[in-house]
């Protein structure tokens, strides 16, 4: 049995023929789906193991695989990676990754920025959290965001979400617009500065722990009925 490929495209020349989206396990992945959230974010993290000084966010424990004290707003949390796999290289490398988690409903309204919106009205008893979806700069454009979007929304169906939020980052140039809007999401409501003052990291426009900058960046919280 042979590979599907794309109509035009060869087994040697498909540049995703080496490249696996798969679910996040394990400590490497934990902390490079930490190193994610922290580039992008400002989440914090530690290096290390569990028996040392690592330090992870609690929904990255689950997926590190270490034994914490359970958290009640967070009830579940799933990540995905994308590795690329050179056959010419014995090493495999990570390229993007994802995190959501399930929240209460208690959790889900305090994540929501206060809006012309009823929270309360909005969320369910189960609430999907789509925190980061990243792939690297030279991967974009192959589909891989989508993909990871679908594995994603996929696990929170089978955790029986009601709701699934997320914010969509809006600057110039491409923008996650067009993949909510394929997966059914409807924009709640758009800010113009979504994270000030609570995101000191933003590679887009500039902000670092070290200028004491936070981001400008304008957002759109985005929901959609599982």
């Amino acid at each position: 049995m042979g590979a599907d490929h794309p109509t035009g495209t060869t087994a040697v020349d498909d540049p995703l023929r080496h490249v696996t989206v798969r679910e996040a396990a394990g400590e490497r992945d934990a902390f490079y789906l930490a190193h994610l959230w922290s580039r992008w974010f400002g989440t914090e993290y530690e290096h290390g193991d569990r028996y040392s000084s690592g330090r992870l966010p609690y929904p990255l424990c689950r997926v590190a695989g270490w034994e914490v004290d359970a958290e009640p707003d967070h009830l579940d949390a799933y990540g995905v990676v994308v590795e690329h796999d050179p056959s010419d290289r014995d090493c495999v490398v990570q390229i993007g990754g994802g995190l959501v988690t399930i929240d209460t409903p208690a959790k889900t309204m305090e994540s929501l920025p206060d809006g012309g919106f009823d929270a309360e009205a909005l969320v369910g008893d189960r609430n999907a959290w789509l925190w980061f979806g990243v792939v690297d700069e030279s991967w974009r454009g192959l589909g891989l965001g989508r993909r990871l979007f679908e594995r994603r929304l996929r696990w929170a169906r089978d955790q029986d979400a009601d709701m699934a939020f997320a914010f969509g980052w809006e600057h110039d140039g491409r923008t996650s617009r067009p993949l909510f809007e394929a997966f059914g999401f409807v924009p709640v409501e758009r800010f113009q500065r979504l994270y000030e003052g609570d995101r000191d990291v933003c590679p887009e426009c500039g902000a670092l722990p070290s200028n004491d900058a936070t981001c400008t960046c304008a957002g759109v919280v985005w929901a959609k009925s599982q």
